[in-house]
């Protein structure tokens, strides 16, 4: 299988905690380097998610981007200390049973210091969730550089069969070509009015075709 080093892949995960986004893309690179743009609450997982990069991919520049909406009302729960409320209600009724009018305002009460707290959600589970649309993100991308490099593959293919004509026709004709040229060198000596020995002629006939020889270059390709 040819992978591309060029590919994109997007995942959005909807949960009642919120949304995640997931996006990776590459482009070309001899080695395997990861770049991570992810929320202050998710930066623990980088070492995580590298590891992961690398179990599956081997060379290449790869961006990965997480965009983390939350649900405020599911990610944060709030808390009410009763016994602490019964006690600031207690202690303005003391008050007030001595004479001193309080005017005790239920909202007031909720403002006393620990009567009401905000409990965050789960984040363990939070984590849980967007690493598992992490790794459909990732099978994805895979997926997509597979995609690619096939594509590629059946590109080079179609050149490389191109090539192997071009050069299975110049090999045919070097016969010819040889012919060629050394009826156009004995003309050129000829219309000069140089006369060569037959040894000679023969020996620069043979440098010639030393240098227009191209069966090497055609082996290579």
């Amino acid at each position: 299988m040819i992978y591309s080093m060029t590919a994109f892949a997007r995942v959005e995960t909807k949960k009642e905690w919120g949304s995640a986004v997931w996006e990776i893309r590459s482009v070309n690179q001899r080695f395997l380097e990861t770049y991570f743009r992810l929320p202050e609450q998710f930066r623990s997982l980088e070492p995580v998610l590298r590891e992961r990069f690398r179990k599956k991919l081997a060379r290449g520049k790869v961006e990965c981007a997480l965009r983390f909406t939350a649900n405020d009302a599911a990610v944060t729960k709030l808390s009410l200390n009763e016994e602490l409320a019964k006690q600031v209600l207690h202690a303005a009724d003391w008050v007030q049973s001595h004479g001193q009018s309080t005017g005790v305002n239920p909202l007031d009460v909720l403002r006393w210091p620990g009567v009401i707290a905000a409990e965050e959600a789960d984040m363990d589970a939070i984590h849980a969730d967007v690493m598992a649309a992490f790794d459909h993100a990732l099978n994805d991308f895979i997926s997509a550089r597979a995609t690619e490099g096939e594509a590629l593959k059946g590109m080079i293919t179609q050149r490389l069969d191109a090539i192997e004509v071009e050069a299975e026709k110049v090999a045919a004709r070097m016969p010819e070509i040889m012919v060629w040229q050394r009826e156009k060198v004995q003309t050129r000596f000829e219309e000069a009015k140089v006369e060569l020995d037959a040894g000679r002629f023969e020996q620069e006939m043979i440098m010639l075709a030393q240098k227009v020889d191209v069966a090497e270059e055609l082996d290579r390709l």
